[in-house]
Order: C-alpha cells, then sequence, then structure tokens
C-alpha cells in the first residue's frame, strides 16, 4: 500500500489563527514601551543632549500635537491605503522616531524626531482600534488594550536593562526601533489578516439620510466621554501620589503603594475584560464601570488619607481601565460600520486631548487652590462623565 502524505493544512491553519490573533497584541506592546520608557530615560537623556529643565514638557507637547493629528486623520487615510499599510507606515514613522530618539546628538533633534513618533503611534492606535472594534468581540479589546500597558509597564525595564548592559539610554531607543520594524514587516507580510468584512453597500438612500443626524450625534457623545474618560484616569494616575504626600501628609510608601494600585487596578481590569467581559453586555458593563468611577473618585475625596490611596484608587483605576475599550467596542453599534475607522480616529484625538489638558489644567488648579483640590476636580469629571452616559444611553442613536 502506498503510504501517501498529508500536507499539514490544519496545523498550518492553527498556526496562521494564532500569528493573526497575536500580532495586533505584539503591535500594542510594541506601542506602549515608549509610552514607559521616556520618563525613566529622561534625566540621562537630559544630562547628555544638555537640553532645558522643562524639555520633557515640550517632548511630550510635540508627541500629543502628533498623535492627535495622526488619530485625526487615520479615517480618511486608511480609506485610501487600507488598514494594513496604514499600520506598516504608522510602524516605520514610529521606528524613525525612536531610532532618532537613540541617535540624536542634540536637543534640538529630540522634538523633531518625536513628532514622528507621535504621528507613527497615532495611526497604529487609530487603525489598530477601528479593525478590532468591527472586526473582533469586546474581549479581544480587552487583551488589546492590556497589550498596551504590559509594553508600558515594560519600557522602564528596557532603559534599565539598556543602561545596565551598555552604560547609556539609547541602546534601549534602538531595540525599540526594531521591535516596531519587526511588527510593521509581520503585519506588511500577514496583510491579508487586516482585511475586514465588507460593508453593505445596498443600504437604501433614505435610511441612510435619517440615521445621519443619529451618527452625528451619537459621535458628538462619544467624542465627550473620551474626554473626560481619559482625563478622568490620567489626572488620578498623574496626581495622586503628589496630593497624598504633599497634600494629605500620608508616608511616601504608603501613597507610593496607592499609587501602584491604581495603575494595578488599570491593567488588572483589562485583563479581566479580556477574560470574562463576553458575560455581560457591553452597554451595562460601561454602565457599571463608569456608576464606580463616581464612587471611587468620590472616596477618593471624602475617606482618610489611607483608605483613599489603599481602597478608592485600585477601586478607581479598575472602574476607569475598561472605559476607553468599551467606548471603542460600541462605536460601530453607535455610528455605524461605515463610519467607524473615522469616528475611532476622532475619538483617539479627543483622548489624546482629554489625557494631556485635564492633568495640565488640574496642574494649574492645584498650585492655585491648593492640593486638597484634587479630590472635587475628580468627582466633577467623573460626574460629566456620569451624565454624558445617561444622555448617549437615552438617546436612540443606535444604528445597523
Amino acid at each position: 500500500m502506498r503510504r501517501v502524505i498529508e500536507p499539514r493544512s490544519s496545523l498550518a491553519a492553527g498556526a496562521g489563527a494564532w500569528i493573526r490573533t497575536g500580532t495586533p497584541l505584539v503591535l500594542f506592546v510594541a506601542l506602549g514601551l515608549p509610552a514607559g520608557a521616556l520618563g525613566v530615560a529622561w534625566p540621562q537623556m537630559r544630562a547628555s543632549l544638555g537640553a532645558p529643565l522643562a524639555g520633557l514638557g515640550l517632548l511630550l507637547a510635540a508627541l500629543t500635537v502628533a498623535y492627535f493629528v495622526a488619530s485625526a486623520g487615520s479615517g480618511a487615510l486608511g480609506a485610501r491605503l487600507g488598514t494594513a499599510t496604514l499600520l506598516a507606515s504608522g510602524c516605520g514613522l514610529a521606528a524613525c522616531g525612536v531610532l532618532g530618539l537613540g541617535l540624536a546628538t542634540a536637543w534640538w533633534m529630540v522634538p523633531a524626531v518625536t513628532l514622528l513618533l507621535g504621528g507613527g503611534s497615532g495611526l497604529i492606535d487609530a487603525a489598530a482600534n477601528a479593525h478590532t472594534s468591527l472586526n473582533r468581540g469586546v474581549r479581544f479589546m480587552g487583551w488589546l488594550h492590556a497589550s498596551w500597558a504590559a509594553g508600558a509597564a515594560l519600557g522602564p525595564l528596557v532603559v534599565v536593562t539598556a543602561m545596565g548592559m551598555t552604560g547609556s539610554w539609547r541602546a534601549s531607543f534602538i531595540v525599540m526601533a526594531v521591535a516596531f520594524l519587526a511588527v510593521g514587516f509581520l503585519v506588511s507580510y500577514r496583510r491579508h489578516d487586516w482585511i475586514g468584512k465588507a460593508l453593505d453597500p445596498h443600504q437604501a438612500p433614505e435610511a441612510a439620510t435619517e440615521q445621519g443626524s443619529g451618527r452625528r450625534r451619537a459621535l458628538v457623545l462619544l467624542i465627550g466621554l473620551f474626554v473626560l474618560g481619559a482625563g478622568l484616569e490620567a489626572t488620578a494616575g498623574d496626581w495622586c501620589y503628589t496630593q497624598l504626600t504633599a497634600g494629605r501628609s500620608l508616608p511616601a510608601s504608603l501613597a507610593g503603594l496607592g499609587a501602584t494600585l491604581f495603575w494595578a487596578g488599570l491593567a488588572g481590569g483589562r485583563v479581566a475584560m479580556g477574560l470574562f467581559a463576553n458575560r455581560i453586555a457591553p452597554d451595562r458593563l460601561l454602565d457599571i464601570s463608569i456608576a464606580l468611577s463616581a464612587v471611587g473618585a468620590v472616596a477618593f475625596w471624602l475617606a482618610p488619607p489611607l483608605a483613599s490611596a489603599v481602597i478608592a484608587l485600585p477601586m478607581l483605576g479598575a472602574a476607569v481601565s475598561v472605559i476607553f475599550p468599551l467606548l471603542l467596542s460600541i462605536t460601530p453599534a453607535r455610528v455605524g460600520s461605515a463610519m467607524t475607522s473615522h469616528a475611532v480616529g476622532y475619538e483617539l484625538a479627543a483622548g489624546t486631548l482629554g489625557g494631556g489638558g485635564l492633568p495640565a489644567l488640574t496642574g494649574l488648579v492645584l498650585q492655585s487652590a491648593g492640593l486638597l483640590t484634587l479630590g472635587p476636580l475628580l468627582t466633577v469629571f467623573a460626574a460629566g462623565l456620569l451624565v454624558l452616559h445617561l444622555v448617549s444611553r437615552l438617546t436612540p442613536s443606535r444604528v445597523a
């Protein structure tokens, strides 16, 4: 009997499925690396490049502006280029940006190359989130954002390891450039994985007209939710340690524990979303998370300092952790599939504005009114988030 060797089609299909699932997650790990690395590398960067004391603020401003512009324009670019090309281009820009940081010989080069990093990161973030919201479930969205948190946590380790092995911060950014290039090549090679489901071309014109105003109203509400949600998360994370130590006289060790628990709650909430989010409807889960955010903000304001640190902060971190990915997941249901890519770009741009602008405004208020105003400010942000969410839930804006 002649022996027939069958091709391992099932094995190949299984490997392809793993690659298709893993590529976006690895992409977001790479995306998170610079976010965690910049603050740790900055003291050495400043010393070697002769940067001014406020240079980190200028660097972050350049990053934010480029991120905002790229996110807002990603929908139009994606429609022209396709998701895979947009992602590969974003990886190339980000790689050039971090490589430029690693090779910079003068301070003036740093803000310039940071524009490339911000632009590339904005394209990656918007394109991958839009594709995920249209083609994958809410659990995968949770894992995607948990992967970014993992990358942000690994960023400081990459810098510290590079400095220990080479004595310089530069090698860490070269490693990140290699990571972006490797993932970009993988995306290009597996570009068919990023072809989304086709949209229905036979929608009646009158139906599209009727839905237009509802879509615009839903998008405006989503943009407001992104501004306040990202602002609440960033403001709590940026200012909680300072307020607990300098404003409420909590020992640095306990305040540091509280800040750590906040970020642990943020990461843990996204992992939990990846594991269990299919057991509850996304809208209902969003109801719970926004309500708990308000409770956590009020608790941080009114509870004794120790309870604020070890109970309120992790509660707030876990609650806000799922708001961002949940809003992205429900975007197709709110604005329609055809508008999702554009909407996600606008939403992420709004999140960038809220995540950068509200902590900065909070700093001005704290400087003039005192550190104890952080609790009331977080409560105001959470209350505004809750009101906008209730309006969006009561507004009949869902479209097919």
